[in-house]
């Protein structure tokens, strides 16, 4: 285990030089437990309420301001998380590598890679969307629904930009680090997409996080930076909800309302095209790049980091098996 040195207040403090694999099961098991328990404070608040006015809990719990609230706290949990762990376990909180000195084109890349991650995609989990509600599966919208300017610029800082920070913190910052140390780039790439798959804890919302978890996990390893992960969730989330403020103000949606035989195609065409761009831009543009290594240590897998996705699978089992009408 590797190790630097500070000073501080003329007192020698030891920190550790990198995460690794016991960081990465600490931190997702963090990840799961918290966000839950706020669950259900949120539940037993909007309860109360809801027996105060004698109203359906329904009516507190679509609320946009509680949702909103429920969303902020959240993602101060991944903050506060990042903030006491790396306090506690003695780690500088610059390993996390952001690094801000990219040129102007990564950047440029970074939210071209954004856009291209949702609108390549986002057909494809249109039908896989369609398919689940067609097993019985209780589709969910958008926690936040954008109605007018004010709703749009609480959904972008809510469910964009705090997202796009707090969860790169942990699963681009902390997590992917210390799986690295472990497994290599490519198995941690997808390994930690899948751990951030798994977080949403709901079979609809898989198979994208998991394609955008990958994309941005392989951003962090190829540029070296948290910064560009940063940069294609925030763009993702946007366009999002932008996406569902147009639609709500003008009644217009990219997406239609019968799926026929050609959007089948066009859906899977779309798809490998997204991959083959992400497949160029690695091979040409980053081919000349320096990629950020690092030395994998073949250490015994801890036991937290089987517990913390035997956690995940469970809460995913769970609320899959809940969604089911």
């Amino acid at each position: 285990m590797l190790y630097n040195e500070k000073m501080e207040n003329n007192q020698q403090i030891i920190y550790k030089k990198n995460y690794d694999l016991k960081d990465s099961g600490n931190i997702f098991l963090f990840a799961l437990i918290v966000p839950f328990l706020i669950s259900l404070l949120f539940s037993m608040i909007a309860n109360v309420i809801a027996g105060v006015k004698n109203i359906s809990p329904s009516v507190i719990t679509t609320n946009i301001w509680f949702l909103s609230l429920y969303s902020v706290f959240t993602c101060l949990s991944y903050f506060l998380i990042y903030i006491i762990y790396n306090k506690i376990q003695k780690i500088d909180y610059k390993e996390i590598k952001i690094n801000f000195k990219l040129s102007w084109h990564t950047y440029l890349l970074m939210i071209i890679i954004g856009v291209v991650a949702l609108f390549g995609v986002q057909y494809f989990i249109s039908v896989i969307d369609l398919l689940l509600e067609k097993i019985g599966f209780n589709l969910q919208g958008s926690s936040i629904n954008p109605t007018n300017w004010g709703t749009f610029f609480l959904s972008v800082f809510v469910l964009a930009i705090l997202p796009a920070i707090g969860e790169e913190l942990i699963f681009r910052g902390i997590i992917l680090n210390g799986l690295r140390q472990r497994f290599g780039d490519i198995a941690s790439i997808f390994l930690s997409a899948l751990m951030f798959a798994l977080m949403h804890q709901n079979l609809q919302q898989l198979i994208y996080p998991f394609i955008l978890g990958s994309i941005m996990a392989w951003a962090v390893v190829r540029s070296g930076s948290l910064v560009s992960s940063v940069i294609i969730h925030f763009t993702n989330n946007f366009l999002v909800v932008l996406m569902q403020f147009i639609t709500n103000m003008t009644g217009w949606t990219m997406i239609p309302t019968s799926f026929k035989w050609w959007f089948y195609v066009i859906s899977i065409l779309l798809l490998i095209l997204t991959i083959l761009v992400i497949f160029l831009i690695d091979r040409f543009y980053f081919k000349h790049k320096s990629k950020d290594t690092v030395e994998t240590q073949k250490e015994k897998i801890p036991v937290i980091f089987y517990v913390s996705i035997a956690v995940a699978s469970f809460l995913f089992l769970l609320n899959t098996i809940l969604s089911f009408q």
